[in-house]
């Protein structure tokens, strides 16, 4: 199950040539999941933005499908579930998960992204048990 602001679980994934992709391996950038080819071809147009903020956008399919961005493929559809058809998924270099729902376009998924790069997960006191 995938809830925000928590923990991606460690799903895995395909590439289109059969090669395992284990969610936790794709730590260290903002992840960006999609199921919407087109949605995906307006962030390819715009890479140089998603570099800049330190992100990789992916297009998750449960079968191969032609695509500017990377593909994923969730063969047994657990991942592509949880995502709404004009939806995205928008998790943290660590995996924790920001936004997960609709989004209007590209435009939007920036938005999202540049708003999980201005967050500072050491500046955030961890929760304890006061007594």
């Amino acid at each position: 199950m995938i809830r925000l602001r928590a923990p991606l679980p460690p799903y895995l994934l395909w590439t289109p040539e059969g090669a395992k992709v284990y969610l936790p391996d794709l730590k260290g950038r903002i992840l960006i999941l999609m199921r919407n080819p087109a949605l995906a071809q307006a962030l390819a147009e715009r890479q140089e933005e998603l570099r800049e903020l330190a992100a990789q956008a992916y297009l998750l399919a449960q079968a191969p499908a032609a695509s500017p961005l990377p593909v994923l493929l969730d063969p047994g559809g657990q991942l592509l579930a949880a995502l709404p058809e004009e939806g995205v998924l928008v998790a943290d270099a660590y995996l924790e998960v920001y936004h997960l729902g609709p989004v209007a376009d590209a435009e939007e998924v920036l938005a999202w992204v540049g708003f999980v790069a201005a967050q500072c997960p050491e500046c955030v006191l961890p929760e304890a048990a006061w007594t």
